[in-house]
Protein backbone atom coordinates (compact mmCIF):
# COMPACT_ATOMS: atom_id res chain seq x y z
CA UNK A 1 0.00 0.00 0.00
CA UNK A 2 2.63 2.56 0.74
CA UNK A 3 4.43 1.56 -2.48
CA UNK A 4 1.11 2.33 -4.40
CA UNK A 5 0.88 6.10 -2.40
CA UNK A 6 4.54 6.14 -3.20
CA UNK A 7 4.28 5.61 -7.07
CA UNK A 8 1.61 7.81 -7.30
CA UNK A 9 2.31 10.57 -5.79
CA UNK A 10 5.80 10.60 -7.48
CA UNK A 11 3.66 10.69 -11.17
CA UNK A 12 1.18 13.91 -9.90
CA UNK A 13 3.94 16.59 -10.87
CA UNK A 14 3.35 15.10 -14.87
CA UNK A 15 -0.39 14.35 -14.41
CA UNK A 16 -0.89 17.84 -12.59
CA UNK A 17 1.10 19.70 -15.88
CA UNK A 18 -0.71 17.25 -18.19
CA UNK A 19 -4.23 18.67 -16.69
CA UNK A 20 -2.94 22.00 -17.42
CA UNK A 21 -2.48 21.01 -21.04
CA UNK A 22 -6.04 19.76 -21.05
CA UNK A 23 -7.77 22.82 -19.66
CA UNK A 24 -5.56 25.18 -21.79
CA UNK A 25 -6.90 22.74 -25.08
CA UNK A 26 -10.49 22.84 -23.82
CA UNK A 27 -10.45 27.03 -22.78
CA UNK A 28 -8.99 27.78 -26.43
CA UNK A 29 -11.07 25.12 -28.34
CA UNK A 30 -14.30 26.54 -26.92
CA UNK A 31 -13.15 30.39 -27.35
CA UNK A 32 -12.63 28.79 -31.02
CA UNK A 33 -15.83 27.20 -31.38
CA UNK A 34 -18.00 30.46 -30.09
CA UNK A 35 -15.98 32.34 -32.18
CA UNK A 36 -16.79 30.00 -35.01
CA UNK A 37 -20.47 29.14 -34.00
CA UNK A 38 -22.21 32.43 -33.37
CA UNK A 39 -21.83 33.79 -36.89
CA UNK A 40 -22.63 30.66 -37.94
CA UNK A 41 -26.26 30.15 -36.17
CA UNK A 42 -26.34 33.41 -37.52
CA UNK A 43 -25.41 32.70 -40.82
CA UNK A 44 -28.00 29.24 -40.84
CA UNK A 45 -30.58 31.92 -40.70
CA UNK A 46 -29.63 34.62 -43.02
CA UNK A 47 -31.74 35.48 -45.67
CA UNK A 48 -28.39 35.78 -48.20
CA UNK A 49 -28.56 32.47 -49.70
CA UNK A 50 -24.78 32.45 -49.98
CA UNK A 51 -24.06 33.37 -46.65
CA UNK A 52 -27.03 30.26 -45.35
CA UNK A 53 -25.24 27.91 -48.05
CA UNK A 54 -21.81 28.36 -46.53
CA UNK A 55 -22.74 28.24 -43.23
CA UNK A 56 -24.82 24.97 -43.52
CA UNK A 57 -22.07 23.01 -45.07
CA UNK A 58 -19.78 23.91 -42.37
CA UNK A 59 -22.42 22.67 -40.11
CA UNK A 60 -23.34 19.49 -41.52
CA UNK A 61 -20.24 18.76 -43.17
CA UNK A 62 -18.56 18.79 -39.76
CA UNK A 63 -21.67 16.80 -37.70
CA UNK A 64 -21.17 14.41 -40.19
CA UNK A 65 -17.83 13.60 -40.13
CA UNK A 66 -16.22 11.89 -36.79
CA UNK A 67 -14.16 13.95 -35.01
CA UNK A 68 -11.32 11.72 -34.85
CA UNK A 69 -11.19 12.02 -38.57
CA UNK A 70 -11.18 15.76 -38.69
CA UNK A 71 -8.11 15.84 -36.10
CA UNK A 72 -6.01 13.29 -38.28
CA UNK A 73 -6.42 15.45 -41.11
CA UNK A 74 -5.50 18.49 -39.13
CA UNK A 75 -2.78 17.48 -37.94
CA UNK A 76 -1.83 14.95 -41.24
CA UNK A 77 -3.20 16.63 -44.37
CA UNK A 78 -3.64 20.61 -43.31
CA UNK A 79 0.11 20.99 -41.63
CA UNK A 80 1.35 18.96 -44.80
CA UNK A 81 -0.08 21.00 -46.81
CA UNK A 82 0.69 24.31 -45.32
CA UNK A 83 4.17 23.19 -45.37
CA UNK A 84 3.96 22.49 -49.45
CA UNK A 85 2.49 24.65 -50.39
CA UNK A 86 3.67 27.70 -48.30
CA UNK A 87 6.87 25.67 -46.72
CA UNK A 88 5.25 26.86 -43.15
CA UNK A 89 6.11 24.86 -40.89
CA UNK A 90 4.41 25.68 -37.31
CA UNK A 91 7.22 23.86 -34.88
CA UNK A 92 9.83 25.58 -36.67
CA UNK A 93 8.14 29.17 -36.19
CA UNK A 94 7.71 29.14 -33.26
CA UNK A 95 11.09 28.03 -32.45
CA UNK A 96 12.49 30.92 -34.55
CA UNK A 97 10.46 33.57 -33.16
CA UNK A 98 10.87 32.04 -29.57
CA UNK A 99 15.13 32.26 -30.37
CA UNK A 100 14.43 35.61 -31.25
CA UNK A 101 13.15 36.83 -28.06
CA UNK A 102 16.07 34.72 -26.24
CA UNK A 103 13.42 32.69 -24.91
CA UNK A 104 14.11 29.66 -26.76
CA UNK A 105 14.44 27.63 -23.73
CA UNK A 106 10.18 27.79 -23.53
CA UNK A 107 10.03 25.51 -26.18
CA UNK A 108 8.83 22.53 -25.41
CA UNK A 109 11.14 19.35 -25.29
CA UNK A 110 9.00 16.86 -27.53
CA UNK A 111 8.65 20.05 -29.69
CA UNK A 112 5.11 19.15 -30.91
CA UNK A 113 3.98 22.67 -30.26
CA UNK A 114 2.11 22.21 -33.63
CA UNK A 115 0.27 18.69 -32.54
CA UNK A 116 -1.25 20.66 -29.83
CA UNK A 117 -2.04 24.25 -32.25
CA UNK A 118 -3.74 21.68 -34.94
CA UNK A 119 -5.52 19.29 -32.28
CA UNK A 120 -6.86 22.69 -30.38
CA UNK A 121 -8.46 24.46 -34.06
CA UNK A 122 -9.54 21.00 -35.07
CA UNK A 123 -11.44 20.43 -31.41
CA UNK A 124 -12.96 24.36 -31.93
CA UNK A 125 -13.61 23.64 -35.61
CA UNK A 126 -15.72 20.39 -34.80
CA UNK A 127 -17.37 21.99 -31.88
CA UNK A 128 -18.16 25.58 -33.56
CA UNK A 129 -20.90 23.89 -35.81
CA UNK A 130 -22.30 22.15 -32.68
CA UNK A 131 -22.52 25.15 -30.96
CA UNK A 132 -23.99 26.81 -33.84
CA UNK A 133 -27.17 24.79 -33.94
CA UNK A 134 -27.73 25.45 -30.53
CA UNK A 135 -27.20 29.15 -31.31
CA UNK A 136 -29.75 28.83 -34.28
CA UNK A 137 -32.39 27.13 -31.84
CA UNK A 138 -32.31 29.47 -28.45
CA UNK A 139 -32.48 32.45 -31.85
CA UNK A 140 -35.93 30.56 -32.83
CA UNK A 141 -37.30 30.36 -29.66
CA UNK A 142 -37.52 33.79 -28.96
CA UNK A 143 -40.70 35.29 -29.92
CA UNK A 144 -40.55 36.66 -33.47
CA UNK A 145 -42.59 39.84 -32.04
CA UNK A 146 -39.41 41.09 -30.20
CA UNK A 147 -37.80 41.54 -33.24
CA UNK A 148 -40.95 43.00 -34.69
CA UNK A 149 -40.54 45.50 -32.04
CA UNK A 150 -37.32 46.29 -32.41
CA UNK A 151 -37.49 47.05 -35.66
CA UNK A 152 -39.99 49.09 -35.07
CA UNK A 153 -37.74 51.43 -32.49
CA UNK A 154 -35.16 51.94 -35.81
CA UNK A 155 -32.75 49.08 -34.26
CA UNK A 156 -30.61 47.84 -36.76
CA UNK A 157 -30.35 43.82 -37.27
CA UNK A 158 -27.53 43.66 -35.96
CA UNK A 159 -28.39 46.30 -32.79
CA UNK A 160 -31.34 43.72 -32.67
CA UNK A 161 -29.37 40.35 -32.23
CA UNK A 162 -27.19 42.01 -29.85
CA UNK A 163 -29.21 44.05 -27.59
CA UNK A 164 -32.44 42.01 -28.06
CA UNK A 165 -32.83 38.70 -29.48
CA UNK A 166 -29.22 37.52 -27.85
CA UNK A 167 -29.59 38.22 -24.57
CA UNK A 168 -32.96 36.49 -24.34
CA UNK A 169 -32.23 33.52 -26.68
CA UNK A 170 -28.96 33.18 -23.74
CA UNK A 171 -31.18 31.91 -20.90
CA UNK A 172 -32.36 28.88 -23.47
CA UNK A 173 -28.72 28.02 -24.75
CA UNK A 174 -26.83 28.25 -21.23
CA UNK A 175 -28.37 24.14 -20.90
CA UNK A 176 -27.09 22.65 -24.26
CA UNK A 177 -24.01 25.19 -24.68
CA UNK A 178 -22.93 23.54 -20.96
CA UNK A 179 -23.62 19.96 -22.26
CA UNK A 180 -21.40 20.62 -25.05
CA UNK A 181 -18.63 22.14 -23.85
CA UNK A 182 -18.63 19.61 -21.23
CA UNK A 183 -18.53 17.05 -23.55
CA UNK A 184 -15.52 18.83 -25.21
CA UNK A 185 -13.77 18.74 -22.05
CA UNK A 186 -13.83 14.83 -21.89
CA UNK A 187 -13.08 15.00 -25.94
CA UNK A 188 -10.19 16.65 -25.53
CA UNK A 189 -9.21 12.77 -24.78
CA UNK A 190 -9.17 12.51 -28.77
CA UNK A 191 -5.47 14.97 -28.75
CA UNK A 192 -3.47 12.08 -27.78
CA UNK A 193 -3.89 10.83 -31.24
CA UNK A 194 -1.51 13.54 -31.95
CA UNK A 195 0.94 13.08 -29.28
CA UNK A 196 -0.11 15.63 -27.41
CA UNK A 197 0.36 14.99 -23.68
CA UNK A 198 -2.49 15.77 -22.47
CA UNK A 199 -4.40 13.99 -19.24
CA UNK A 200 -5.65 10.87 -21.31
CA UNK A 201 -2.23 10.19 -22.82
CA UNK A 202 -0.27 10.84 -19.56
CA UNK A 203 -2.04 8.88 -17.39
CA UNK A 204 -2.21 6.12 -19.74
CA UNK A 205 1.66 6.49 -20.52
CA UNK A 206 1.92 5.98 -16.70
CA UNK A 207 -0.20 3.04 -16.58
CA UNK A 208 1.95 1.43 -19.81
CA UNK A 209 4.95 1.92 -17.22
CA UNK A 210 3.73 -0.25 -14.50
CA UNK A 211 2.37 -4.22 -13.94
CA UNK A 212 0.33 -4.02 -10.96
CA UNK A 213 -2.94 -3.51 -11.33
CA UNK A 214 -3.88 -1.56 -8.07
CA UNK A 215 -1.47 0.86 -9.00
CA UNK A 216 -3.04 1.03 -12.70
CA UNK A 217 -6.28 1.45 -11.20
CA UNK A 218 -5.38 3.99 -8.99
CA UNK A 219 -3.75 6.30 -12.36
CA UNK A 220 -7.17 5.68 -13.64
CA UNK A 221 -9.54 6.19 -10.77
CA UNK A 222 -7.06 9.61 -10.28
CA UNK A 223 -7.82 10.57 -14.16
CA UNK A 224 -11.48 10.08 -13.68
CA UNK A 225 -11.65 12.26 -10.45
CA UNK A 226 -10.22 14.75 -12.32
CA UNK A 227 -12.34 14.88 -15.11
CA UNK A 228 -15.14 14.29 -12.87
CA UNK A 229 -14.20 17.60 -11.46
CA UNK A 230 -13.14 19.84 -14.25
CA UNK A 231 -17.25 19.02 -15.99
CA UNK A 232 -19.35 19.05 -12.49
CA UNK A 233 -17.17 22.47 -11.70
CA UNK A 234 -18.80 24.20 -15.42
CA UNK A 235 -22.10 22.72 -15.10
CA UNK A 236 -22.12 24.38 -11.44
CA UNK A 237 -21.12 27.50 -12.80
CA UNK A 238 -23.48 27.16 -15.56
CA UNK A 239 -26.14 26.46 -13.41
CA UNK A 240 -25.28 29.91 -11.42
CA UNK A 241 -25.36 31.57 -14.26
CA UNK A 242 -28.59 30.55 -15.69
CA UNK A 243 -30.04 31.73 -12.28
CA UNK A 244 -28.52 35.40 -12.68
CA UNK A 245 -29.67 35.59 -16.37
CA UNK A 246 -33.45 34.08 -15.06
CA UNK A 247 -33.13 36.82 -12.75
CA UNK A 248 -32.33 39.61 -14.97
CA UNK A 249 -34.85 38.82 -17.61
CA UNK A 250 -37.62 38.68 -14.42
CA UNK A 251 -36.19 41.85 -13.77
CA UNK A 252 -36.69 43.64 -17.09
CA UNK A 253 -40.10 42.64 -17.23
Amino acid sequence: MNDLFRNLFAAMPLIASATVVTILSALLAGIIAMLLGIPAGFGRLSRAPLVRSISTFYVETIRGTPLLLQLLIWYYGVKILLLVLFNFNFDTTVYNMLTALNSNSLYPKDGNISGFFFAVVGLGFNYGAYIAEVIRAGILAVDPGETEAASSLGLSRFQTARLVILPQALRLMIPPLTNNLITLIQDTAFLQVVNVFDLSLRVQDSVLAVSSPSLRWAYYLVELGIYFVLCYGLALVAQRMERRSAHMLAGAH
